[in-house]
């Protein structure tokens, strides 16, 4: 047995690759953070989101500091001090953020059963915006650079796009990032 704590033993274990000390570590706090986080999140935030994911946040970050050698103990140290403070930290984080008007869980609407727009099928409207969307963005393109986009936008393998068009991968890499600079620099508005 060495002069390390436990908890020391598994930070370092965990350091070099141990994924079984990670798991002990967790199993070791993760209720213990559960419960400090539910006696200790507003309304605001156990309305808005599950303890659950707070403290997952929690423990993320500590993992992340072990792995940056930001976490340090002596002998006689353990790690629910440092998980106390992270997730203290996290809870008034979370608190910030759902206090701000835009996100105040009090203004949030529950969606109804089928009225969910990114669940619906397309309107009519929808796809003439869109179609107007691809032929402004294709404008500045040759035929053959249209059409590899075209295969792109249509879901082919790049591979695929160049055998049938009788170019290289390498030309349909550089037209898919070319037509997303395109993409990024145009203001598009529909006219209505």
């Amino acid at each position: 047995m060495t002069d390390e704590s436990p908890d020391q033993q598994l930070v370092s274990a965990y350091r070099e690759g141990d994924d079984d000390a990670a798991a002990q570590l967790f199993e070791r706090y993760y209720t213990k953070l559960l419960e400090l986080i539910r006696h200790n999140a507003g309304w605001q935030i156990r309305l808005a989101e599950d303890s659950v994911d707070v403290a997952q946040s929690a423990l993320r970050s500590f993992f992340a500091q072990i792995q940056d050698g930001q976490v340090r103990l002596s002998e006689d140290d353990n790690l629910w001090p440092l998980l106390v403070t992270i997730a203290l930290n996290k809870i008034r984080n979370r608190g910030k953020y759902w206090q701000r008007k835009k996100r105040d869980p009090k203004l949030r609407e529950n969606i109804e059963d089928g009225a969910d727009p990114l669940v619906r099928e397309p309107t009519p409207e929808d796809a003439a915006i869109l179609k107007e969307l691809i032929d402004h963005l294709l404008e500045p393109f040759s035929e053959r650079r249209r059409q590899i986009l075209t295969m792109i936008l249509e879901g082919s393998a790049v591979k695929d796009i160049a055998s049938e068009v009788g170019t290289t991968e390498r030309t349909v890499y550089n037209t898919r990032q070319a037509a997303a600079e395109i993409l990024e620099r145009i203001s598009f508005t529909p006219e209505d």
